[in-house]
């Protein structure tokens, strides 16, 4: 069974400090503005207590950790 978990970055709250990138560069990367954004990832090789740490680190709460329904799992 496969998790199915993605983060959803808030654009608008996000400073680009970088945080999550620096915790999680397999599913962060920057953009073309400098915000971070998610590239194509296995949930599988990414744990669910990996991808928390990154929405935790963010000094803004700009990260919200959510299931394939969209549902808030953790912010």
């Amino acid at each position: 069974m496969s998790n199915r978990w993605s983060v959803v970055v808030d654009r608008e709250q996000c400073f680009s400090f970088g945080m999550c990138i620096e915790t999680l560069p397999r599913v962060f990367v920057w953009d073309e503005e400098d915000k971070p954004v998610i590239q194509p990832f296995d949930p599988d090789a990414i744990s669910l207590d990996e991808l928390k740490e990154a929405v935790d680190g963010c000094p803004r709460a700009a990260l919200t950790l959510v299931d394939e329904e969209g549902r808030t799992l953790w912010s």
